[in-house]
């Protein structure tokens, strides 16, 4: 019999294959739209069902990851300006200000209202987006890269969640700086779960280019401890931050804070949004969201147990710090998507249904990796109880 035939003869089972079949259905579920949907949608969706049907007599794990990395890329060519944000235009003119000797900060940019929007984002946007002449190719060569990496390793829940969601086809393209964020994110995270110090310091670097990734720093820091950790963080936050303040001046970024705070005059996709929230409450709302987050990061003292509660911890911390004030944005999600893709299969016990390819050389990457620098335990001692 030859390798093909013996492949093809294998039959699936439950134990083998049902990551696959799962992350196959998600997929299908994510592009079943409603109304009149894009040509290409329904090819993909078309392509996904008879990926699974086939999945149900045959071993089509390596098929399935191809199939979904084949949807992955022409979903994200069908929503091509399918959003609109102005994130990534703004950047780009606070690029040419700083180019030409002026200050990128407290400048009302032209922008979707009367006073200009700011540049309200950390120093090393300002370098991330520098060396190309268009933004928004930055932001979907990364999308694409994580999907690629996604499908290297071949955990096909996490592939599906990030190949077909509706939420990140946009803000692969629509001009917010998300994706990029998702980025940052993912590899400090990644490095937290092995290295205090290297955690420490690529978390700040997040944060340098967009603050929110903030909301991990109490989670690490519980988990390791404040000694490297914050060494880490402090040396990342000292090194973009501390020349951005020094020429110029710490005043100029809390204006276009400020600013970035005046322009969204009407609630949208927030806990006011959601509520129908009087405009009066305004205030209220945005100081109960950073409340709830500084309650949150307090209590994960007595919660953050394990690398995994960790990432769930600051997780939570970013959702409920962005979402439950006035205003905020869909394209939140994408920063978070890649950490919650990266560990899903893992998280819901389907690591060993993950698709290995010819001679694994993911498997024996990892394996390299967990002997040099391996992923610390849980935490024991305090209340903590470790897993």
């Amino acid at each position: 019999m030859t390798p093909l035939r013996s492949w093809a003869a294998q039959r699936p089972t439950i134990a083998r294959d049902g990551a696959v079949w799962l992350g196959l259905l998600v997929a299908m579920l994510l592009l079943a739209g409603v109304g009149t949907p894009r040509t290409t949608q329904v090819f993909c969706l078309l392509l996904v069902v008879a990926t699974l049907f086939l999945s149900l007599r045959f071993r089509v794990g390596a098929a399935a990851v191809i199939v979904l990395v084949i949807v992955g890329v022409l979903m994200r060519s069908a929503f091509v300006g399918a959003g609109q944000s102005d994130v990534l235009a703004v950047t780009g003119m606070a690029i040419e200000h700083m180019l030409g000797g002026g200050n990128p900060y407290g400048v009302g940019y032209p922008g979707p209202s009367s006073t200009g929007a700011p540049f309200a984002y950390g120093p090393l946007a300002l370098l991330w987006y520098l060396p190309s002449t268009d933004p928004l190719v930055v932001e979907m060569g990364v999308s694409l890269l994580i999907l690629l990496v996604l499908a290297i390793r071949g955990h096909l829940l996490g592939l599906a969640a990030y190949a077909a969601s509706a939420v990140l086809l946009v803000t692969a393209s629509d001009g917010s700086n998300d994706t990029s964020a998702g980025l940052f994110v993912l590899v400090a995270l990644l490095a937290a779960q092995r290295s205090a110090l290297a955690g420490g310091a690529l978390l700040g670097l997040a944060v340098a280019l967009k603050p929110y990734a903030l909301a991990w720093l109490p989670p690490l820091l519980v988990f390791w401890g404040p000694g490297a950790a914050l060494l880490g963080f402090g040396a990342a936050a000292l090194a973009t931050w501390g020349p951005v303040l020094l020429i110029w001046g710490p005043a100029s970024v809390l204006t276009s804070l400020r600013m970035a705070e005046a322009v969204h005059q009407r609630a949208y996709y927030s806990l006011a949004y959601g509520l129908s929230t009087d405009p009066a409450l305004r205030g209220l709302l945005e100081s109960l969201r950073l409340v709830a987050g500084g309650l949150l990061a307090a209590a994960s003292w007595l919660l953050v147990r394990s690398p995994a509660s960790m990432i769930v911890w600051g997780s939570a911390i970013f959702l409920v710090t962005l979402f439950t004030g006035y205003w905020s944005t869909f394209a939140y999600f994408a920063a978070l998507a890649p950490v919650l893709c990266w560990h899903l299969d893992e998280w819901l016990g389907l690591g060993e249904g993950r698709v290995r390819w010819p001679t694994d050389p993911v498997g024996r990457l990892s394996a390299w990796v967990d002997a040099r620098w391996p992923i610390r335990g849980a935490v024991t001692g305090r209340s903590i109880i470790g897993r």
